[in-house]
């Protein structure tokens, strides 16, 4: 046996190591645990697509160059399921929108079979093809590119609005999936990066291929492994959608009612039912033990108050003209300025002070303070001292 052959053996059975763990992983998603079901489901694809890829160089082996060329349309329900899975995050996604957005994949099959035909045909090609040899092969490639910047597009674009509806409904954006968002498309992206450099460097040094498709094989693992682990020890994540989604079809119905006020009349005219809401929230705030919890939620908030969650949103955000993360943060950081100047806390330092205040880091108390102050606290603090 040929050194070469043995390389390539030994990465055959890397590869196949690294599916079966792939498939187990997308499992483990897939059936734990129930009350995440439809993230779990999109987050499970996302996986076992993967895999699919990942198996790639060794399906190859087995079946031969032009099946598996069919198995590289999973490509496009990897990158859709992942931006769907950032959406779940937040809101429902619908079977129709899920089909919409795989629907590419499918769509592709006809362009692979062409291509593999085609290449076939020209190139009397019978089991192995390495690509890169025509014209066609950087049209694929570069359509796959604009794919993924399309789709990365997206990803941001989800991630700005799950950041805008965690300030709509909660005082604090830590644990709420803001991270692990990041974490997930830089994640993903630097796969996607490290693939098509070691192509490239593979198309320019065949003798590479068998440690690029290793390394590669490498970075996607570990993605997929802290995929699987995060998504599953933070629970947290999916807070935000059942809140969000607990509005029912008459609640939403009742809220464009609110909003459509003309324009030319919205300053006049505001909902006295609004403004009783946020009579009522202005004296629940006074009570500093509420907003004094690290992730108070406005659900916490209707609940103490009595009122629909999305009535107290619409009355702060209409009315008193902030967001809900706006209006708790402003009233940690008076409370703040008031231990601050008191000297009864002076034995706390400023990381105490800001948790006294709410806050649960140090970083989130300096940045919101000076925000609000124009100084950090340990500048306000010397500011407020008698000379």
């Amino acid at each position: 046996m040929s050194n070469l052959d043995l390389q390539n053996n030994i990465l055959n059975i890397l590869i196949m190591f690294g599916g079966l763990q792939g498939i187990i992983l997308s499992t483990v998603v897939f059936l734990y645990p129930e009350r995440d079901k439809a993230s779990n489901n999109l987050l499970a694809i996302f996986i076992f697509t993967a895999v699919i890829l990942l198996l790639a160089p060794i399906l190859q082996i087995q079946l031969g160059w032009k099946y598996v060329w069919i198995f590289h349309c999973t490509k496009f329900i990897t990158i859709s399921s992942l931006y769907l899975y950032i959406r779940s995050l937040s809101e429902e996604v619908s079977l129709k929108r899920t089909l919409k957005h795989f629907s590419f994949a499918v769509a592709y099959i006809p362009i692979a079979l062409h291509y593999v035909k085609y290449i076939q045909d020209k190139y009397q090609v019978t089991y192995e093809y390495a690509g890169g040899q025509d014209t066609y092969d950087q049209v694929l490639s570069f359509t796959n590119l604009i794919y993924i910047i399309f789709y990365a597009f997206l990803y941001f674009k989800a991630y700005k609005q799950h950041k805008e509806r965690v300030k709509q409904n909660f005082s604090s954006k830590q644990k709420l999936g803001i991270n692990w968002i990041k974490q997930l498309i830089f994640g993903f992206l630097g796969t996607v990066v490290i693939s098509y450099t070691l192509l490239a460097f593979v198309l320019t040094n065949p003798d590479f291929s068998t440690k690029g498709c290793l390394l590669n094989m490498v970075a996607l693992t570990i993605f997929l492994y802290f995929v699987t682990i995060k998504g599953k020890i933070s629970p947290e994540i999916y807070k935000l959608r059942k809140i969000v989604t607990e509005t029912s079809a008459q609640q939403e119905k009742e809220v464009e009612k609110i909003e459509k006020i003309k324009p030319e009349e919205e300053e006049k005219t505001i909902n006295p039912q609004l403004v009783a809401i946020a009579d009522k929230v202005r004296d629940a705030i006074k009570d500093e033990e509420f907003f004094r919890n690290e992730n108070v939620s406005i659900k916490e908030l209707a609940e103490l108050i009595g009122e629909q969650p999305y009535l107290v949103s619409q009355a702060i955000n209409t009315v008193m003209g902030k967001t809900f993360f706006e209006l708790i943060n402003e009233e940690r950081v008076n409370v703040a300025k008031r231990l601050l100047t008191d000297e009864k806390y002076n034995h706390l330092s400023l990381v105490g002070i800001g948790f006294e205040s709410g806050f649960n880091s140090k970083t989130t108390f300096n940045t919101t303070f000076k925000k609000h102050t124009g100084m950090t606290p340990s500048e306000f603090k010397k500011s407020k001292m008698p000379v």
